[in-house]
């Protein structure tokens, strides 16, 4: 009887709770500002062959801005804020965000 009444009390924190689960990939977004120049190509190089360069999802330059979006696992979020501070440390986190996936329409 005790183990029904588990199962339930469980199931029923489960239905209660379904935003609590975090989701498994997010959006990172990030700014550098810098000059267009050999430093800052050498920044942006830096970035995509260290262990983050896989995560870039997104980079685009907007004259001294380089933008940066990083699609990563949300277990992983740690090592990667650390990691882009050791190689990017004038990099500016903008936002956080789950990553939303569209269902398409057949």
């Amino acid at each position: 009887m005790n183990l029904v009444f588990e199962q339930n009390k469980r199931r029923s924190t489960i239905d209660n709770n379904v935003l609590a689960i975090p989701p498994q990939r997010v959006l990172l977004s990030a700014t550098v500002h810098s000059e267009q120049d050999e430093t800052s190509r050498d920044r942006i190089r830096r970035l995509f062959h260290s262990p983050l360069g896989v995560y870039v999802s997104h980079a685009s330059r907007d004259r001294n801005e380089l933008r940066l979006e990083l699609d990563v696992a949300a277990e992983d979020i740690g090592f990667t804020l650390r990691t882009l501070q050791k190689v990017l440390p004038e990099a500016v986190i903008v936002e956080i965000r789950p990553r939303v996936f569209e269902r398409r329409q057949h």
